[in-house]
């Protein structure tokens, strides 16, 4: 019970933080499979639910057929989106000083990482945090070490398609209030009265 309290201070503490940054990318590959694995969609919300940024990039290789059918993203969609490359000023920028949480932090903010220095820019000074990890933990699923944890996928509390990265991001401000006690997936208590 202990762990599970811990956690939903960490979130409360990281929904009650301005900077905060939810943030989620969609990908050609795995980058531990794949070194040259790029993004091509990549969104920021903030603890308010309000898109920071929000983007399909065009990669510098083209999407495997693998990955298009898990998040629907293929060539035609990114054939006139900017390369990583002109947007990475601004993805530093937007990620100086924050607090990153990612669902899966060790993929995203990872690939996030690598990008910038594949492409000579200067990685900015930020924290982060997994909100797959701590789900795991409230959920009472961590164990001793990493290599014995029941991996948590991602709720999809969010209204829209899974694997978009706008929704997974909207879908982790959600469970992070689930967690931290203000949201609830279940019917509200407080039934609507068609009496009239």
């Amino acid at each position: 019970m202990e762990v599970k309290r811990q956690q939903t201070s960490w979130a409360r503490e990281r929904l009650a933080d301005p900077l905060t940054l939810i943030v989620d990318v969609e990908t050609t590959g795995i980058l531990s499979k794949d070194p040259e694995t790029e993004i091509c969609q990549l969104s920021m919300i903030n603890t308010e639910g309000r898109p920071i940024l929000s983007m399909l990039i065009q990669p510098n290789r083209p999407i495997p057929l693998e990955a298009t059918k898990i998040h629907g993203i293929d060539q035609r969609m990114v054939a006139h989106c900017p390369p990583f490359q002109v947007v990475a000023d601004l993805v530093a920028g937007l990620m100086q000083g924050r607090h990153i949480v990612a669902y899966n932090a060790a993929f995203d903010v990872h690939l996030l990482t690598h990008m910038l220095t594949k492409y000579g820019f200067e990685v900015p000074d930020f924290e982060t945090s997994c909100a797959m990890e701590a789900y795991s933990a409230w959920c009472g699923e961590w164990m001793s070490s990493k290599k014995d944890w029941k991996w948590q996928r991602l709720p999809k509390l969010a209204y829209g398609s899974a694997h978009d990265s706008l929704v997974d991001c909207a879908s982790t401000l959600l469970l992070l209030k689930k967690m931290a006690g203000d949201f609830s997936d279940e019917p509200a208590a407080e039934e609507i009265n068609l009496d009239f």
